[in-house]
């Protein structure tokens, strides 16, 4: 899919008589024409107006086919503009001669002397002739080029393409939804970071601190989420990051472009923030991304307006499958403007400009071609589950414009269509007018999923009646039998018949007993039984995987019923069991008798755990100091994604690389306190609470023993894992000395040192199955 190009290069200036575009460089030749802006302020603020999102109020009660009509005659104006005169007469003998040699012919546009035209949205010229958009096909690529001091040979890229995430929400600005922006940005790209395409790192912190140590690895893209704008003191183009307060810091663009400049393999900046590619119209290198450029970083990707939801979930999927399967950065770009103009009505394919230094590509991705190709279905699967999971969490607004997706492109997708009509309102409902806000759609999708749970409830109970029913109509029978008997007995009987046993009553006492010891065999066994029923599996942990099992160090069983975590633990029951017994640091001398045993499920929520710990002394840990929990009395696990790519040196992976602990703590109620460890310079820091990991507790004679609710997205996974997935873990126990102090460590790893748990590739291996 490469395609090489022939450069188009026309400036546009600022002259004493007025403005002209300038050919400086064509396969045609050079050349002038005068040009005019077809457009007044008014008609240029009407055609950006025309080209934002569709939820904007002014848009929503203009009709999609007047709205692409408006496009097109805005961008056919622009183009007869541009295209007039000697200009317009090289156009077509350049387009001419790309064509004879099977190129395609790429538009670079310098505004470098006419600042004040920054703003116009030039990704939406239309030629006349040609009768399209130039930038809706591969062949007419526009590019917004910059002059740059430096700039960078191509980088080559070994899987995956590494991408570092920042999603800024000041607490003194307007709020973004973080969560709901990173679950969509991980939603649309599952399918490619699982076939080891791509993979996304998002930052914990927003500050400007963490992105300069984050950028001490290695990553190719940054990708911002965020709030833009200009500094009129300082002339220049800011994002916002955060403080350590939580409240905005505005960074300048050239200070932001000397720390991604420096950042080893980075070479493509994506900034999704309104103002994120605007301009002082003074200073062409004042927007945030000229002046990432003219630092020297080769490509930025800017939103020129706010983009929707449901655009950024086909910019962001098609922008990174398209980029890894080795397009060059201006045909990807094209590719992702068709995906975005046929998978939804409105005219947000023309929202991302591209600014660019130099003719060549930012990256080699050759080597990524060796990857697996995405799943077809791997998209769509992953996007369900996200849908799922936002109906019922905390953001079901996330909802809406995934169900949106999926329908475009699958109107038959498993219920899809019967969700969206739910939160929608049904079939034929009135639009609302102005502007829907997140809190109403999260009220609408709220409601949407209480009348499924009450339809289900509905029908649970409805099967509940028709078994007692059933059952009654088999009981009938004897009851009438023992009526008729009782009936025809005499007052002053045989006391021999009376004495006599019957047949059928010993028949009917060791059916009996038969029931109720098939009924205590089957309730002991319930967790293993229902791990071979397969709708229940499906259920609970989606669809079988699509080839065999790999070999692993051990399995953990689907939960088709999740365990309470209550502190009886009478879900285990059968579960296999996980020796914990191997002494990995003794520094303090074992204590007789310490051993333990784990047992672990799954489903599509969490990852759920039971330990029991034999330990004849219980030190609780330090709550002052949750990062040390490790060093008492408890357990912990390391856990990160499939680790059986790595090298066996290879550091840990920040953001995805985590070191759970779970501390015995003295509250007065024997209870129990989870913390998390994240990666920091190589290494697992000391990290602090982590109240969504439910735990529960309970001392015995020889120790103790715990449960505990761990949800994926705690663990950095905002897509459920399908069956099939592999983890790395260790699955470890803590016996401290006294306080603060630790006396030895079991692990399940008999290789687990603490020089191996910074490799990730030393660790364990965990298939997430059927059964354990």
């Amino acid at each position: 899919m490469e395609r090489d190009y022939l450069d188009f290069e026309v400036s546009i200036e600022n002259t004493s008589a007025g403005q002209g575009a300038r050919v400086t460089s064509s396969p045609a030749g050079t050349g002038t024409a005068t040009f005019v802006l077809p457009f007044t302020a008014v008609e240029l603020a009407q055609f950006m107006t025309a080209v934002g999102p569709p939820r904007i109020a002014s848009r929503r009660l203009v009709p999609a086919e007047t709205r692409v009509t408006d496009v097109r005659e805005y961008g056919k104006r622009l183009g007869d503009a541009l295209f007039a005169g000697e200009v317009d007469r090289l156009f077509r003998e350049s387009l001419s001669s790309a064509k004879q040699q099977g190129l395609g012919l790429r538009v670079r546009l310098a505004l470098d002397a006419a600042p004040d035209l920054e703003p116009v949205p030039w990704e939406y010229l239309y030629d006349s002739e040609l009768g399209r958009f130039l930038t809706l096909s591969s062949q007419t690529p526009i590019v917004r080029s910059l002059d740059a001091l430096d700039v960078p040979a191509a980088v080559r890229v070994a899987a995956p393409l590494r991408v570092l995430v920042m999603i800024s929400s000041p607490s003194d600005l307007p709020q973004l939804a973080v969560a709901h922006e990173e679950e969509l940005l991980r939603a649309t790209t599952a399918d490619l970071v699982a076939s080891g395409r791509l993979e996304l790192v998002v930052l914990t912190e927003a500050t400007l601190t963490g992105l300069q140590r984050a950028l001490l690895d290695t990553f190719h893209v940054f990708h911002f989420i965020g709030h833009g704008g200009f500094d009129q003191g300082a002339d220049e183009g800011v994002l916002v990051l955060e403080r350590e307060d939580g409240t905005g810091h505005r960074v300048g663009a050239s200070r932001l472009g000397t720390l991604l400049h420096d950042a080893n393999g980075m070479q493509l900046v994506v900034l999704n923030a309104c103002e994120g590619a605007r301009t002082s119209g003074r200073d062409a290198f004042s927007g945030v991304a000229q002046a990432i450029v003219r630092q020297g970083l080769p490509s930025v990707v800017a939103m020129q307006t706010e983009i929707s939801d449901r655009a950024a979930l086909v910019f962001s999927h098609e922008f990174y499958y398209f980029l890894t399967r080795g397009l060059p950065i201006d045909a990807a770009i094209c590719e992702v403007r068709k995906a975005m103009a046929t998978s939804d009505e409105s005219a947000e394919w023309g929202t991302a400009v591209l600014v660019r230094s130099g003719s060549g590509q930012p990256f080699d991705v050759s080597a990524l071609g060796r990857t697996a190709e995405p799943a077809p279905e791997g998209r769509l699967e992953s996007l369900y589950a996200a849908a799922q999971s936002s109906l019922g969490s905390a953001t079901p607004e996330a909802a809406v414009p995934i169900l949106e997706q999926i329908a475009s492109e699958r109107p038959d997708y498993a219920d899809v269509t019967t969700l969206l009509e739910a939160v929608k309102g049904g079939p034929g409902a009135a639009p609302p007018e102005g502007p829907v806000s997140a809190a109403r759609r999260a009220e609408v999708a709220r409601a949407a999923v209480a009348r499924q749970a009450e339809a289900a409830r509905r029908e649970e109970e409805a099967r509940q009646a028709e078994e007692a029913r059933a059952q009654r109509d088999l009981l009938e029978p004897e009851r009438e039998q023992q009526d008729r008997s009782a009936r025809g007995r005499a007052p002053g009987g045989s006391s021999r018949a009376a004495g006599r046993i019957r047949p059928a009553r010993v028949v009917r006492v060791v059916l009996w007993l038969v029931v109720l010891g098939a009924g205590f065999l089957a309730w002991r066994l319930l967790p293993t039984l229902m791990q071979r029923a397969e709708p229940l599996v499906d259920l609970a942990c989606g669809s079988p995987a699509a080839s065999a099992p790999p070999r692993t160090s051990f399995s953990v069983g689907c939960a088709p019923v999740a365990p309470v975590v209550d502190g009886e633990f009478d879900d285990w029951r059968s579960v296999t069991t996980h020796p914990v017994t191997a002494v990995v640091d003794r520094r303090g001398g074992v204590r007789d008798g310490l051993s333990s045993t784990w047992k672990m499920l799954w489903d599509k929520d969490a990852l759920f755990l039971y330990a029991a710990v034999t330990d004849s002394r219980l030190t609780a840990v330090r709550t002052s100091d949750p990062g040390s929990f490790w060093t008492g009395d408890g357990v912990s696990f390391e856990f990160g994604p499939d680790p059986r790519p790595l090298g066996a040196n290879d550091p840990l992976r920040p953001g995805r690389d985590l070191h759970v602990l779970i501390g015995l703590v003295d509250d007065g109620n024997r209870g129990a306190r989870a913390a998390i460890n994240r990666v920091s310079k190589g290494r697992f820091a000391a990290g602090d609470d982590e109240p969504s990991i439910v735990v529960a507790r309970r001392d015995t004679a020889d120790g103790y023993q715990l449960e505990a609710r761990v949800p994926w997205r705690t663990l950095g996974l905002s897509i459920a894992p399908a069956r099939g997935t592999v983890v790395g873990m260790n699955l470890n126990v803590s016996d401290a000395e006294r306080a603060g102090t630790l006396k030895a460590m079991l692990s399940s790893n008999p290789d687990r040192t603490a020089r191996a748990q910074n490799h990730p590739a030393q660790w364990q291996t965990v298939l997430l199955a059927d059964a354990g």
